[in-house]
């Protein structure tokens, strides 16, 4: 009769890819959650259109439609009911309102709501624009 002794097993080692995958997923997941995060552009508004504007991306802005209409986060509004809910500091990079004019709307209209504006106590306004070319 012939004594068997049990042989140690090799243990594998445990692969370290499958974590690595995990953590790029989990990351995947973050960068598509973190940029839903920035509020939609009005998609009622066609901004105007420039060659020379710098790429940024889409700023939570004041939005004026075709018809005159101020809308803000998809909710229309007037002049000073946007300004008295968001108030800007005087000065520094986040004093400027900025807003979003659809590209039909008349030019005397779009004057007499930046005067508005200026009226209801915004320190400075920036037309956002879209560069040509892109969507």
């Amino acid at each position: 009769m012939a004594v068997r002794i049990p042989r140690e097993k090799n243990k594998r080692q445990m692969e370290t890819t499958i974590s690595l995958i995990n953590i790029v997923f989990l990351m995947l997941i973050f960068f598509l959650v973190a940029g839903q995060l920035a509020p939609p552009a009005d998609k009622q508004v066609e901004l105007v259109e420039t060659t020379d504007a710098e790429s940024l991306p889409p700023p939570e802005a004041l939005y004026v439609r075709a018809d005159g209409t101020l809308v803000f986060r998809g909710q229309p509004t007037d002049a000073a009911s946007y300004i008295a809910a968001n108030r800007l500091p005087a000065e520094g990079p986040d004093s400027l309102l900025k807003l979003g004019v659809d590209r039909n709307l008349d030019a005397a209209r779009l004057v007499e709501i930046v005067d508005e504006l200026y009226a209801a106590g915004a320190p400075a306004i920036r037309v956002v624009t879209r560069k040509a070319g892109t969507q």
